[in-house]
């Protein structure tokens, strides 16, 4: 007689999954703690999921990470204004929501990716996905401020406050799980972070 899977069991041990990625990581979650989180058997964990890879595949899928590069690069571009930065720049609306709400919708998964990434199939998505902000950063900082040299300096502090960026996010979705909880910290965050940004701009504009 065929087993009958149940939706149900799938979800849960799924949501067992994503929760213990994202706080241990991959390598250190194991299917008996997920099993356990679960409330099944690990071998039930198993007819489900054939290895704890297949599993992660369920949870964190290419589909989710190619969303994720584009709507991060719609937001970078809304940055791109003659004036610069503004530190008011709503972040609820337009590209900045459209990345807020798929971040607070899906914030294990991106704390999995951008947090625990190293030990998966993506260990080189952040570094990448560090390397592709930088490059539409200082590519619309040169259209913005085309008598701005950009210097070693100048885009190794641009590197550090992308870095800092990411941290932070994956900080925030860690720390918070309701969407305004979420939606408020970016926001704060982003203010500071335009902020500095625009500082910088000013200090290598002033010239070094």
């Amino acid at each position: 007689m065929a087993q009958v899977l149940k939706e149900n069991v799938r979800r849960s041990i799924a949501a067992a999954a994503e929760s213990r990625f994202a706080e241990q990581g991959f390598e250190s979650a194991t299917i008996e703690a997920i099993a356990r989180d679960a409330g099944v058997a690990a071998g039930t964990v198993y007819k489900y999921f054939p290895s704890k890879q297949a599993l992660f595949r369920s949870i964190v899928t290419d589909e989710f990470v190619a969303e994720l590069s584009r709507l991060t690069r719609e937001r970078i571009a809304e940055f791109a204004r003659p004036s610069g930065l503004e530190p008011g720049q709503d972040a609820m609306s337009g590209p900045s929501g459209d990345l807020l709400g798929f971040l607070a919708r899906n914030r294990l998964k991106a704390v999995i990716l951008l947090g625990w990434g190293q030990d998966t199939e993506y260990a080189d998505f952040a570094p990448d996905y560090l390397r592709d902000m930088e490059a539409q950063t200082l590519a619309q900082a040169a259209e913005q401020f085309p008598r701005l040299e950009q210097t070693r300096t100048f885009r190794f502090m641009v590197r550090r406050i992308l870095e800092e960026s990411v941290r932070g996010t994956v900080a925030i979705l860690s720390e918070f799980a309701d969407e305004a909880d979420i939606r408020r910290s970016f926001a704060a965050a982003m203010r500071c972070r335009i902020a500095s940004i625009n500082a910088l701009v000013a200090w290598a504009m002033e010239g070094e």
